[in-house]
């Protein structure tokens, strides 16, 4: 008999809405009305993060500014995994993904080279990121 008073309880508010039927409704609405915000919440969420992955991924494939453009090297380096480029020395850009970039050395058979924007700028004239500037071919 320990749940006789959650029974007499509910009994109570059955009746006090109208009976089993009405109480059904009333109760069927509240809980699909709760479900439809929960539902529009989850959508927003979904929208906001298809979104997100949309403009990550069109960032991500934007076309390289510099991709075909010849750059000549001003000043000697080496970008440490072997490639040296010397004064003087013409590249010719390929592809570029981010801050990867991949060269053709003019002249060179061991073509191409796959080396970081940071690196060709440090050599030669290569514009910042961003940058829609062109070098001289």
């Amino acid at each position: 008999m320990g749940n006789l008073g959650g029974y007499q309880t509910i009994t109570t508010v059955i009746k006090s809405l109208g009976g089993p039927a009405r109480a059904t409704i009333i109760v069927g609405s509240v809980v699909a009305t709760g479900g439809y915000g929960v539902l529009r919440c989850a959508e927003a969420g979904v929208k906001k993060a298809v979104n997100a992955s949309k403009a990550a991924l069109a960032k991500r494939n934007a076309p390289c500014a510099v991709k075909e453009q010849v750059f000549e090297v001003a000043s000697d380096g080496e970008d440490g995994s072997g490639l040296r480029l010397s004064a003087g020395d013409k590249y010719r850009v390929m592809a570029c993904d981010g801050d990867a970039v991949q060269i053709e050395v003019l002249g060179d058979a061991d073509n191409p080279y796959f080396v970081s924007a940071e690196f060709l700028r440090s050599v030669s004239g290569f514009p910042a990121e961003g940058a829609d500037s062109a070098n001289d071919q």
